[in-house]
């Protein structure tokens, strides 16, 4: 790292002696690794602080980021060194006088101590460029689990879903969803009437709250059916298949449970537009069978993995 330093600043290695002291830490944490770097003069003065993020799991990046903010620090840092010759004695001390002792026999009062310098803090009020590895990463997120839901279907619909988001670098996150949903079978006039839904949606989230160990994404979606219906014993009027649209809000709670893979689990409640009614026809007359609910209550249940 001390290399590549020297290289971003356009500088070799020398035998002089330093003027400056880095003390660098590397810590690992989820999806990359922390950098800790203090730096400080020949006096032990701090001449200031810097934490960088690297969003990558390999030394290199760690060596190159970690000599990019280096050498930021130690451009901002120099011009509040003391001077070269200041450097070389000790702290409080007077330098040597050139001019000749003087005649004039010396005072009986105490000489006066000499003046304190104290540390300044003039790098450390300086706010160094922002790296680009402190902005969000690229993440995609894709999950698969069982569903359930109320209020669209008869009964309870039970089924599958499969979902993917990504964030652009952002807090942000946009995504789509399928899934199939079966309802109990309705007895009606001596036969049964099955009911089945196909749906797609499309999502907006929004990372509220994340840890490294769990994350909350609260999220609108916008999803449209088709609802189908398998009739034994008797006779459908119209046709078998019915549109539905809704819109609704959830929370995906997303809990880490090793690298990358994520249990989750996404309550949501939905506005029904388009409601349908379903009738059956038994020897004359019609029946009504099912008519779609305004609100959709759903619970999605399953396993999660995001990439970077």
């Amino acid at each position: 790292m001390i290399d590549a330093t020297l290289e971003r600043l356009e500088e070799s290695r020398s035998d002089a002696p330093p003027e400056l002291f880095v003390q660098g830490t590397v810590r690992r944490e989820s999806g990359g690794f922390v950098v800790s770097l203090a730096l400080r003069d020949a006096f032990g003065r701090g001449m200031g602080e810097r934490e960088v993020r690297v969003e990558r799991q390999s030394c290199e990046a760690v060596e190159g980021m970690g000599a990019l903010v280096l050498a930021l620090m130690i451009a901002v840092a120099r011009p509040n060194l003391a001077p070269h010759t200041e450097s070389a004695q000790e702290p409080g001390t007077a330098p040597p006088s050139s001019e000749p002792p003087s005649s004039t026999p010396p005072s009986s009062e105490p000489p006066s101590p000499p003046p304190v310098r104290r540390p300044g803090r003039a790098a450390t009020g300086r706010e160094l460029p922002r790296s680009s590895s402190e902005e969000r990463p690229l993440r995609l997120l894709v999950g698969a689990g069982g569903t359930a839901s109320l209020g669209v279907l008869p009964i309870a619909g039970l089924g599958f879903g499969l979902r993917a988001m990504v964030s652009p670098r952002s807090i942000v996150l946009v995504g789509v969803e399928g899934g199939f949903d079966a309802g109990a079978s309705v007895e009606a006039r001596g036969g049964e009437v099955g009911f089945q839904m196909f749906s797609a949606a499309a999502r907006v989230g929004l990372s509220a709250l994340q840890t490294p160990r769990f994350e909350l994404i609260p999220n609108v979606d916008l999803r449209g059916g088709l609802i189908r219906t398998s009739a034994r014993g008797l006779r459908t009027v119209e046709s078998d298949d019915r549109t539905v649209v809704l819109a609704g809000l959830g929370v995906l709670a997303r809990a880490k449970l090793g690298q990358g893979f994520f249990a989750e689990v996404l309550p949501e409640v939905a506005a029904v537009f388009f409601r349908r009614q379903f009738q059956i026809r038994g020897g004359g007359p019609l029946y009504d069978v099912h008519r779609v609910g305004a609100v959709e209550a759903r619970l999605s249940l399953g396993l999660g993995y995001e990439f970077r």
